[in-house]
């Protein structure tokens, strides 16, 4: 596989869809056939409480891996709740690593270290960095890290200040260790159809993607109940709902970045 199917999903402004984005994104590609690794970098670890079986609690975390600096995520990684979808737990424990790492040469690197024999070995089809809403050492290895960046951005004007915080990060990250660094797309998710409210700030957001003109489009991804209940099962809507109007919102979300990534990827 290669750097060129890693791509990191963030926004600065939280509570926007990130992790609702990067299980939907995992549960639909897992059931396309593809190999999925997730990788949790948020301390809270909102998708790991979704994807870890219980018989993983005891397992290392990717704050092991910060803390070892290992080469591999070997003995990180563990088989996720869906099938198909591996995962690197986050835990709590990552802050504290993360402050002792400010002072380590290279420290905008080691995820991306410890992913590249993986993608060396093409272990992986799609490889997804779910984000925390900071500005910290996680987020600007999980941008050194990734050759695409996807930032979904809720249907209200208050998400957008997140998106062009992440925007500028995303400059100063490809400008000084990741030149390759770009952004696939902007998703519009919670979006309220025939509302006026939900309506203008989709129209803002499109105005965003038209002056950044990011590869990809996609439509806006509606706002449900099912989206919500998904996790409670540790399912994604791929397999709690995939004829909900939000899957299909998600699939169709799916579908577009493999095709992409399939045949535009370079």
């Amino acid at each position: 596989m290669g750097a060129d199917r890693v791509i990191a999903v963030a926004n600065l402004k939280g509570g926007v869809g990130k992790t609702t984005t990067v299980l939907n994104l995992a549960g639909f590609a897992a059931a396309a056939g593809q190999r999925v690794l997730v990788v949790d970098t948020d301390p809270q670890g909102s998708l790991t409480q979704i994807l870890l079986p219980e018989s993983g609690l005891a397992g290392k975390t990717l704050t092991d891996a910060f803390r070892e600096r290992a080469q591999t995520l070997d003995g990180v990684r563990q088989p996720s709740a869906l099938q198909g979808v591996d995962l690197v737990p986050a835990s709590l424990g990552l802050d504290a690593v993360l402050q002792g790492a400010a002072a380590w040469t290279g420290r905008e690197y080691v995820l991306l270290e410890m992913l590249t024999p993986h993608l060396e070995r093409s272990e992986y089809d799609l490889v997804l960095i779910d984000c925390r809403p900071a500005i910290d050492l996680s987020v600007t290895n999980a941008l050194t890290a990734a050759r695409w960046m996807l930032v979904p951005a809720e249907c209200s004007f208050m998400a957008l200040d997140g998106y062009e915080y992440v925007q500028t990060l995303a400059r100063q990250i490809q400008q000084r260790v990741n030149p390759r660094l770009a952004l696939l797309g902007i998703l519009p998710t919670r979006y309220r159809s025939g509302t006026s409210h939900g309506q203008a700030a989709l129209e803002e957001i499109e105005r965003q993607v038209a002056d950044v003109q990011p590869p990809l489009r996609f439509k806006p991804v509606r706002l449900a109940v099912a989206a919500a209940d998904a996790p409670a099962y540790k399912v994604s809507l791929a397999q709690f709902a995939p004829s909900s109007g939000v899957g299909q919102d998600y699939r169709a979300a799916t579908e577009s970045a493999l095709a992409f990534l399939d045949g535009g990827a370079r």
